[in-house]
């Protein structure tokens, strides 16, 4: 609990930034682009990020330890 909002920690909290894992290419046929979608795992970079909810917030376990302070109320 933080502030008595309650804190979820989950591993799809992701956001896509603008860094692409390949190259964009005019070129490139739909079945080509949908193959290397696949193996890299989507077309931009996902990093971890923090979401509020009205009643809760959803976290990356990532930021687990810089919240973990957070919890004690003086």
């Amino acid at each position: 609990m933080y502030d008595g909002i309650r804190i979820i920690f989950s591993d799809y909290a992701l956001k896509d930034t603008e860094e692409r894992l390949f190259p964009v290419s005019r070129h490139r046929s739909k079945r080509i682009h949908k193959k290397l979608v696949k193996r890299y795992g989507g077309e931009f970079r996902r990093v971890p990020c923090m979401f509020r909810t009205p009643d809760a917030i959803i976290a990356h376990p990532s930021f687990k330890a810089a919240l973990a302070g957070k919890d004690t109320k003086p």
